[in-house]
């Protein structure tokens, strides 16, 4: 209490002014006089002037607030857009898997991508199926569009797959326009080259690349790029530079593709090449 008088006190001069303002303004009022009346109507005119034109300053706090509410709504609904383009692509890229699947093959396993390296000379993909899911090494990989690789290790729930971005990994081809063949292999930098390919021979920048019926691991007829350059790499060879059909950056989902070589003739084929 003594604390809230002294307080009372010290601003008692303004209190004192407060209160004579106001029992000015109540005389005022109520005085009936025509020149208090005219006062008083321009007194609340020019109140009401005041009032409307604060009232048209916007609230900043409000709008803030608004803001706020925005940026988080706009931030849920693109979340959503993601989920919902994310679903799309899900979508178009089964049907593409599904669509293989209804071909003309012995059997298939679908498969996606847990980890993969595309930066050095021997890359490869990890799949979540393994000896489990009747994968067995030798067994081609595919997708959609063209030949991924082979499987070259498995365990009992994953696999994993060279693919054509890999040193190790020779595939015979053949241009399927001229139907000349020779050996595809990777360069370990940037790309993919067909060898033992004769400086006459009838490749075109343009030509589509299968595998041939010369492969020991993969059916005949995969696709598996397309001619991007020729040229000489020599006097007697040709250099041909493949674009694979496979988009390895972008890849998720493969099919692993239920074909073992034939044993007799990789047993024989190897037997003749140690003599």
């Amino acid at each position: 209490m003594k604390a809230i008088g002294l307080f009372l006190l010290n601003i008692k001069e303004y209190l004192i002014f407060s209160l004579l303002i106001v029992l000015s303004l109540i005389l005022i009022f109520s005085n009936d006089n025509s020149q208090v009346r005219f006062f008083r109507a321009i007194a609340v005119g020019f109140i009401g002037t005041i009032q409307s034109g604060v009232s048209a300053v916007p609230n900043v706090f409000e709008i803030q607030k608004e803001n706020q509410f925005l940026r988080e709504k706009n931030i849920e609904l693109s979340n959503q857009l993601s989920e919902l383009k994310e679903a799309k692509l899900e979508n178009i890229r089964l049907s593409k898997l599904l669509g293989l699947k209804n071909q003309n093959l012995s059997g298939v396993i679908i498969a996606s991508i847990v980890n993969k390296s595309l930066v050095q000379a021997r890359n490869t993909i990890t799949l979540n199926v393994g000896e489990a899911d009747s994968v067995k090494i030798n067994m081609p990989v595919i997708t959609d569009d063209g030949l991924v690789g082979r499987i070259v290790s498995t365990s009992s729930r994953y696999s994993i797959a060279q693919i054509l971005l890999n040193r190790n990994l020779n595939i015979s081809v053949k241009v399927q326009r001229s139907r000349v063949d020779g050996i595809l292999n990777y360069d370990g930098s940037e790309n993919v080259i067909i060898s033992n390919i004769p400086k006459s021979a009838d490749v075109k920048q343009g030509d589509i690349i299968l595998t041939s019926e010369y492969s020991n691991y993969f059916p005949a007829g995969i696709p598996v790029g397309i001619v991007s350059e020729e040229g000489n790499l020599d006097n007697l060879f040709k250099k041909v530079i493949v674009r694979p059909l496979v988009n390895f950056t972008a890849l998720e989902e493969v099919f692993v593709l239920k074909h073992l070589p034939e044993n007799e003739r990789l047993i024989l084929e190897e037997y003749y090449s140690k003599k």
